[in-house]
């Protein structure tokens, strides 16, 4: 039996290990991450690892798990707050990009995932990854239904939306780089990502106007 070599608390010992894979499959994916380097990163021995969590396809269960974990409360308080589809809306892309601006690590797994087709997704995550897109749905939907919004695709809507808010989220450094080698261009703050999807998505780029005759 393995036991603890700190006095710190198990709950401190699981997270510390979890954050440390977590930054492990950000940079590598599931594919290139090494559990030993997880291990080192987390300041323990590889037994206890896999006591506290288990072999690299545990954590890697367990780090999305709590990722999505933290994208469903986001996502709940968001919409509890009622209001106009426009609102319910604006309100989870906020959400969201929230999540994805204070745990980075979450953007760069997922585009790892996409990039080999979602091969280490379990079914289990694809679910949950369904029930954010069901929600959204129904925000859609209700906007529909009471004029607000025009009928468009959900899935497609969806998808536009996490994927350019993941995008945007994961090239952050990316950005912030771009922005001190040319300041002449406005690069996008942070906290600016959400409004500018929200803006986006439910006003487009076509002027007022367009349309009218004179």
């Amino acid at each position: 039996m393995v036991t603890e070599t700190s006095s710190r608390p198990t709950a401190t010992t699981r997270r510390r290990i979890l954050d440390a894979a977590s930054r492990e499959f950000a940079d590598w994916g599931f594919a290139g991450a090494r559990v030993d380097e997880i291990a080192l990163r987390a300041g323990v021995n590889k037994a206890l690892l896999y006591y506290h969590v288990g072999n690299k396809e545990a954590l890697y269960a367990s780090v999305l798990a709590r990722n999505f974990d933290r994208v469903e409360g986001a996502l709940a308080d968001a919409m509890a707050g009622g209001g106009s589809a426009h609102d319910r809306l604006s309100a989870v892309i906020a959400a969201i990009n929230e999540i994805l601006r204070k745990h980075p690590d979450h953007p760069r797994i997922m585009l790892h995932e996409f990039a080999s087709a979602g091969g280490n997704l379990e079914p289990e995550v694809l679910e949950r990854m369904l029930t954010v897109l069901g929600a959204v749905a129904g925000i859609l939907a209700y906007g529909v239904r009471y004029g607000e919004f025009r009928s468009t695709d959900p899935v497609m809507t969806h998808l536009t939306l996490i994927g350019a808010s993941l995008v945007l989220n994961a090239i952050a450094p990316l950005r912030h780089r771009a922005a001190e080698i040319s300041p002449e261009i406005r690069f996008p703050d942070d906290a600016d990502v959400a409004g500018f999807l929200a803006d986006l998505l439910l006003h487009g780029i076509a002027s007022p106007r367009t349309g009218e005759t004179t």
